[in-house]
């Protein structure tokens, strides 16, 4: 229980401070937003007073504040739920995030959940035929370029090839606009169909390391007495390998998800705006580049929880899911 509490408390401290950071980072640069949408205000012919008044309404800071008394303030308007105005959408950012979030939750999750299917897939057959040496080099290979290409680059290759010039997937757009959004099959095939190639770039550049990493742990307990054994007996290849090397493969790997996880949160600021899908990454993109100083916070908050408490949680539940795990720290 000791080390569950410290475990929590480290992932919170660590979230204060890369939350602290990053907005010290942002305020310090160079055009800080404040200084700029308070001389906008004054060319635009508000008093000082006045000017000061707008900008602290939209992003909550004044010019002569403090970079510590301003990152107090952040979090004590981000505990009531206030992340100041967006100045590119004039609409709260909380209000704003909280519609394009289930889009990236959607986006991400689908993605991560094809990428640890075909990775453990892959990984349990590179590790069963691992004699074959022309099929794993092959593979080898081409998860190496894979992993080598950045998702914004493979987002634009695909994007021109297949989705401009051959149009074999959509080019734009969450869904088609001859469906209305419901609870409907029409609506979710659109959404689906719609999402294949974004999602297909994503999976491409992430289950390469799944794979790897499933290979390597399956190769180790394919050396297990007990999977000797059951290869003595005559099972099936297909048994073992679902039964007794999968199983006992995948729960040390279960660690990756978290960073994966992470890794397409990231990886979605290129492809959403590629792409003109609703989402925290085209929210981020588009404020960077107008420099929407409230809502570039409110998108960072976002991807920061969800990296710091994604790992806590992967952390604190890797004992229950694997009793391995849990037997090691009692001995520690």
């Amino acid at each position: 229980m000791k080390r569950y509490v410290k475990r929590t408390i480290y992932s919170v401290v660590a979230w204060f401070l890369a939350i602290a950071f990053t907005f010290m980072v942002i305020r310090l640069s160079p055009g800080d937003p404040a200084t700029l949408l308070f001389s906008t205000f004054r060319a635009q012919g508000y008093s000082i007073e006045d000017a000061k008044v707008l900008v602290q309404m939209y992003i909550g800071v004044l010019p002569e504040e403090p970079v510590w008394y301003s990152i107090l303030k952040l979090f004590a308007n981000m505990f009531r739920g206030d992340l100041g105005m967006s100045i590119n959408w004039r609409i709260p950012v909380a209000k704003l995030i909280g519609i394009m979030l289930p889009w990236s939750i959607f986006y991400a999750g689908w993605s991560l959940t094809w990428t640890i299917i075909i990775g453990v897939i892959l990984g349990l057959v590179m590790a069963y035929y691992r004699n074959i040496t022309i099929l794993n080099t092959t593979l080898r290979a081409v998860f190496s370029v894979l992993r080598a290409i950045p998702a914004w680059l493979l987002a634009v290759i695909l994007h021109i090839y297949l989705a401009i010039g051959y149009r074999v997937f959509p080019a734009s757009g969450a869904y088609s606009g001859a469906v209305q959004p419901a609870l409907s099959l029409s609506f979710i095939g659109s959404v689906l169909w719609h999402y294949s190639l974004p999602v297909i770039i994503l999976v491409l550049t992430s289950f390469p390391g799944w794979a790897l990493g499933m290979m390597a742990m399956a190769v180790s307990v394919l050396h297990q007495e007990y999977v000797v054994y059951a290869k003595a007996r005559g099972i099936s290849s297909r048994r073992i390998l679902t039964s007794y090397v999968a199983k006992n493969s995948i729960l040390p790997i279960y660690t990756q998800i978290a960073p994966t996880l992470a890794t397409l949160l990231v990886s979605t600021v290129w492809v959403e705006s590629r792409f003109v899908l609703p989402g925290v990454g085209s929210l981020l993109a588009t404020a960077i580049s107008v420099r929407d100083y409230p809502l570039m916070i409110g998108c960072y908050i976002v991807v920061i929880t969800a990296i710091v408490f994604g790992n806590l949680l992967t952390d604190l539940t890797y004992g229950f899911i694997d009793p391995r795990a849990r037997i090691g720290e009692e001995e520690v």
